[in-house]
């Protein structure tokens, strides 16, 4: 058992300082225990440094001079950093924002966007607002009966919202663009060839007018229905125009009805295209499906392919007769369900495309016949066979575009009659 040195009285290990005379006692391990100080009720404790190890006990010296040991023995801070203090108190505030739910705050309309200037008087009782509410412009909201006029409702069926779904989804002007480029596109084409292979001559000038006036029409502004009948008619002319000099120089007399059932069929798949359900499309497509048909039989286009020979002046004729054949049979899928195009603008853009070609190849084996004949078309004819394939195929765009103000035109007065 250890003594203490000044004065030889025996301690235990576990003191600190020594009973009898309050000297430290070397290499004792204290065990020092925390213990609240007892205050009478009401008496308020004098502030108490945060970083002693135990709170001082009034009374005797020794006590005084313990402390003062474990005080210089285990200094500790006696004011924590603001440091400290700041990351104390957002983790305070960021576990209460965890804890709490956010507060839910009640949404209140007011009574002038509500109520009219009469209830809004009735309610407060005739007083104006005083302050900074009266401050504030004033939202005037008028009366029911005068913000909405008294409409006439039209006698007839109620309207139902599959109609006016169909309604929507038609076109107002389909085509309308298209028609417009390829009219320009087209007009300057056949302007130049006419130009180059035509001459000083006045059927090479009555192409370039009416490939002028195409073009014109196309670029100057006027309504759907306006230019689609106009391109139809300047068409249908230069068309004419074509199928006269065929006359003439015995080209192929039945070329007309292959100009006809042409622009009749190319006109009635884009209506179809453009129109599933209308009946109107179905009929035009039969008709133009016959005519090209009787075309076909008239020209001998069945035989064409037993007589061929090993000249392209034979086959070629032969190749675009069975093709249109074909578009022919191909442009009966336009009877389908309204659900699908049945690939009528494919068809239709086909055929006018198979147009063209079939005059160039007209007009090619013309200029270049088999060894020992000579050319039977003259510069002028040429031109005017050019445009007059601009103007078939011009007609063909126009003439849907003139079905569908037809139909727009029939629907709107069974409509106001119904």
């Amino acid at each position: 058992m250890p003594t203490c040195k000044n004065c030889n009285a025996k301690v235990v290990r576990t003191d600190a300082f020594c009973g009898t005379c309050g000297e430290p006692v070397p290499g004792a391990k204290p065990v020092v225990p925390i213990a609240r100080e007892l205050r009478p009720s009401g008496v308020l404790a004098a502030p108490q440094p945060r970083g002693s190890a135990f709170p001082p006990s009034a009374g005797t010296a020794t006590s005084a001079r313990a402390m003062a040991v474990v005080a210089l023995s285990d200094p500790a801070d006696a004011k924590p950093s603001d440091a400290d203090l700041t990351d104390v108190h957002r983790t305070g505030v960021r576990e209460r924002e965890l804890s709490e739910p956010a507060p839910v705050l009640p949404l209140h309309r007011r009574k002038e966007d509500s109520l009219s200037e009469q209830e809004l008087r009735a309610v407060t009782g005739g007083a104006t607002p005083e302050g900074p509410l009266a401050e504030q412009p004033r939202l005037s909201v008028p009366d029911r009966d005068t913000s909405l006029p008294q409409m006439q409702v039209p006698p007839g069926p109620p309207i139902l919202a599959s109609d006016l779904l169909r309604e929507q989804m038609r076109p107002s002007s389909p085509g309308s663009k298209a028609l417009r480029v390829v009219a320009v596109a087209l007009s300057a084409i056949g302007l130049v060839a006419a130009a180059l292979v035509g001459g000083i001559h006045p059927l090479t000038f009555v192409s370039a007018a009416l490939l002028i006036m195409m073009a014109t029409l196309a670029l100057t502004p006027m309504s759907y229905r306006a230019r689609a009948i106009s391109l139809v008619l300047v068409g249908a002319v230069a068309t004419g125009v074509a199928l006269w000099q065929q006359a003439v120089h015995d080209l192929e007399p039945e070329g007309i009805i292959l100009a006809g059932a042409t622009i009749l069929l190319s006109g009635a798949l884009l209506f179809r295209a453009y129109y599933r359900g209308a009946r109107l499309s179905r009929f035009s497509v039969a008709l133009g499906v016959t005519a090209l048909g009787a075309w076909f039989v008239v020209s001998g286009g069945h035989e064409s392919l037993v007589m061929l020979e090993g000249h392209w002046q034979s086959w070629a004729p032969a190749i675009t007769q069975m093709v249109f054949g074909l578009l022919a049979l191909l442009s009966l899928m336009a009877f389908m369900d309204s659900s699908t195009r049945g690939g009528a603008h494919v068809w239709a853009g086909a055929l006018l495309v198979l147009y063209a070609i079939y005059v160039g190849v007209l007009v090619a084996g013309e200029v270049w016949p088999l060894s020992g004949q000579a050319p039977s078309l003259e510069g002028p004819t040429i031109a005017a066979l050019l445009t007059g394939a601009v103007g078939t195929v011009l007609a063909g765009l126009a003439l849907a575009q003139v079905f569908v103000a037809a139909y727009q035109t029939a629907s709107k007065r069974a409509k106001a009659s119904g």
